[in-house]
């Protein structure tokens, strides 16, 4: 099941929602209606503090995915594809084909999104300046959301990668120093040490303010440690990559197996004595899948011996194509983009090899202690 779906296309780009998202939406919207919007205006009534609420929670992830759009039409510009913009319980983020090249189409696709979001908040402030003393629940809506557009400006730009401050931090030394691993590592730092400042703040928060706004602070916190961490060994990811090609890094001599080849059979006499992790599955020179020794398990062992191997395998269908001479960011790329672990390398309409996203990693690792 997919953990999110797409809700419309804008500028070609699907925009979509993450499932987590409904949980932010609401709680934002029971906040303003309940507590907000009632505490500053206490003359409404119910109907109306809900309305104006929903209004302004509706706006406000309205204003996200405006500010998501400012960074996909300078990467667009700049020739980068934006393949989606996903809005989750942490915000929204624009998928992206590839990382910037330049410093100076980083440093630019970073702060798009920030002055957008200032742009909003002109926008809102001068309806509340024209609306202030003759439609209040107009005015209040547009008063709040300019508040929320300034604090989303300050505090995207942070400098903790991989919030746009971040990113902002890694154009510039990237600039200054010429080396783009050096600027990554710099900033995905401070990201985490942004991320270990607000997950203590939130504990402090929490045990002397109010829990829920403790909690919530210390959970972005994390996430943004988490995501700092996972985007540098991204990064090291794709410049060990550099220079190779999809035959370099296939798995060359794949071994294939019948269809009707019992689950029993291949672990025993395939997968366990011959170390394979993958084996081809096909007859009369025609591949139909893949089966590694992770899909076996889907499989109770008391059926083994009655499973052919075509009732389990990952159908070719499934699976990402790539040809030999193709470069190592694309296939790394073709893996992320389709969410899958495993490609088969094609030259003509033969497979020649298998690429899995483990040996991708395990070279990486090697490579980068060798300094290679």
């Amino acid at each position: 099941m997919k953990s999110s779906f797409n809700f419309a296309r804008i500028m070609g780009i699907p925009i979509g929602i993450n499932y987590s998202w409904f949980i932010i939406f609401f709680l934002i919207t029971a906040t303003l209606g309940q507590y907000v919007f009632p505490w500053l205006y206490p003359g409404w009534s119910t109907p109306v503090y809900w309305i104006v609420a929903l209004c302004t929670s509706l706006l406000f992830f309205a204003s996200l995915v405006a500010h998501e759009l400012a960074h996909s039409v300078v990467a667009v510009r700049r020739g980068i594809e934006v393949r989606s913009i996903t809005l989750f319980i942490f915000g929204g983020a624009a998928r992206i084909s590839r990382e910037a090249s330049a410093a100076s189409t980083e440093l630019l696709m970073a702060v798009a999104g920030p002055l957008s979001s200032v742009a909003l908040a002109g926008v809102f402030g001068l309806i509340w300046l024209l609306s202030r003393n003759t439609l209040e629940p107009l005015a209040a809506m547009s008063f709040c959301l300019c508040w929320i557009n300034l604090s989303l400006a300050a505090f995207n730009m942070l400098p903790g990668f991989p919030m746009d401050g971040g990113r902002v931090l890694r154009s510039i030394i990237w600039w200054r120093s010429g080396s783009y691993m050096k600027a990554t590592r710099v900033a995905t730092l401070t990201g985490q040490a942004l991320g270990c400042l607000l997950i203590l703040s939130g504990l402090a928060i929490g045990l002397l303010v109010y829990w829920f706004n403790g909690l919530w602070l210390a959970l972005v916190g994390g996430f943004l440690f988490a995501v700092a961490r996972a985007s540098y060994r991204q990064a090291v990811l794709r410049d060990s990559l550099q220079g190779l090609t999809a035959q370099e890094l296939m798995t060359g001599d794949c071994e294939t197996v019948p269809e009707q080849l019992t689950i029993e059979t291949l672990v025993s006499e395939y997968l366990l004595p011959a170390g394979h992790r993958c084996l081809l599955v096909g007859e009369w020179g025609r591949v139909s899948g893949i089966i590694t020794l992770q899909d076996t398990k889907l499989v109770p062992k008391r059926r083994w011996h009655i499973t052919p191997v075509a009732e389990t395998m990952t159908p070719v269908e499934e699976l990402g194509v790539v040809y030999p001479g193709d470069d190592g960011l694309t296939v790394l790329e073709r893996m992320q983009e389709g969410g899958i672990g495993l490609l088969l390398v094609v030259s003509g309409d033969r497979v020649v090899g298998v690429i899995e996203r483990d040996r991708l990693v395990e070279l990486s690792r090697v490579r980068s202690k060798s300094g290679v």
